[in-house]
């Protein structure tokens, strides 16, 4: 299992991914090469990540499959467009991923309810430059934060990931099913 998020701007973007059980977290900063081989190592894992069934996943399958990350950004967050319709070279690529997103909820409201420190973004998104490093590294301290965040909401509704491999073992059903939604599923 990999908990993941990705940070998108304009002429940059980067990944944070911690792996529980090995205890190794993976910071990736415009290395398509290193996404790769970080993909190709756990492409048999479930992908833990919070809102990642509408976001993150199109932002990894469009950078291992050489779109611009911003490009798929924008079409999420400022068209309003689904991931899917961006290309349908997606399918091509295989990703097991769970999204633990509640639908009622930001991660920052969660992280409110659970005591936590919530911590928003000093870098503005919209940037119209290259990030400098300090901004960087401000951007992957935030990012840690919110996989972290998300490793905690994962463990606080862990029930409800196990239902949803409990469907999937009961029925017989592939793992690829683990991205679909509760409705969906059943």
């Amino acid at each position: 299992m990999l908990f993941f998020d990705f940070e998108t701007y304009k002429f940059d973007w980067l990944v944070v991914a911690i792996d529980p059980v090995e205890q190794k977290e993976f910071v990736i900063v415009n290395d398509r090469k290193r996404l790769e081989e970080l993909y190709s190592r756990y492409k048999r894992d479930i992908w833990v990540g919070y809102n990642c069934r509408n976001y993150d996943q199109y932002i990894l399958k469009g950078i291992m499959l050489g779109f611009d990350p911003k490009r798929i950004n924008d079409w999420i967050i400022v068209k309003g467009r689904k991931g899917w319709e961006f290309s349908s070279m997606f399918n091509r690529i295989t990703l097991y991923s769970y999204d633990c997103m509640n639908k009622f909820y930001s991660l920052k409201q969660l992280e409110g309810f659970m005591g936590n420190d919530v911590r928003e973004t000093s870098v503005p998104f919209d940037i119209d430059r290259k990030l400098t490093e300090e901004e960087l590294q401000q951007t992957v301290k935030y990012c840690t934060h919110d996989v972290e965040q998300t490793m905690e909401v994962f463990l606080r509704t862990k029930a409800n990931f196990d239902a949803h491999v409990n469907l999937l073992k009961t029925f017989n059903l592939p793992l690829s099913n683990i991205s679909k939604t509760q409705a969906q599923l059943s």
